[in-house]
C-alpha cells in the first residue's frame, strides 16, 4: 500500500551489558557495565502488504543480541557508544530498502552517540 507523505516510527530498547575500552587511558579501560538505552527512529514512504513500514520485533532482536553480554566479545571493534550506534545501524539496514534510520545510544542518562542512515 502506498501512503502519501512519510511515515515515522520510534521505539526504545534497553539492555544491560559490560565493556572495556581498548587503548583508553582511564577508568573505562577496566571492565564495567551500563544499562544501555537505545532509541530507534525509522522513516519511509511505503508500507508492506501487511500495512507495516518496519517490524518492531526487529528492535527486540537487537536487544537480545546485546543483553547481558560483554560487548568486547560480540563486537569486532572497540565497543564505544559511537561504535555501538554504528553496529546497531548496520543491523537495522541489513536487507532493508527505502527506509531512513536514526539510532541514539545512551551510555548514561546524559551522554549519547547518534548516527543516521538516509536511503
Amino acid at each position: 500500500m502506498d501512503i502519501f507523505g512519510k511515515m515515522k516510527l520510534k521505539t526504545e530498547i534497553e539492555f544491560d551489558a559490560a565493556h572495556r575500552l581498548e587503548n583508553y587511558d582511564g577508568k573505562c579501560a577496566n571492565l564495567h557495565g551500563h544499562r544501555w538505552r537505545v532509541i530507534i527512529w525509522v522513516e519511509g514512504e511505503k508500507l508492506d502488504n501487511r500495512g507495516i513500514l518496519w517490524d518492531f520485533t526487529n528492535a527486540k532482536e537487537i536487544e537480545e543480541h546485546f543483553d547481558h553480554k560483554c560487548l568486547n566479545d560480540v563486537m569486532d571493534v572497540n565497543p564505544t557508544a559511537e561504535n555501538i550506534a554504528f553496529e546497531i545501524l548496520s543491523m537495522l539496514c541489513f536487507n532493508t530498502k527505502d527506509l531512513t534510520f536514526k539510532v541514539r545510544v545512551y551510555e548514561s542518562p546524559k551522554s549519547y552517540a547518534e548516527v543516521t542512515y538516509e536511503h
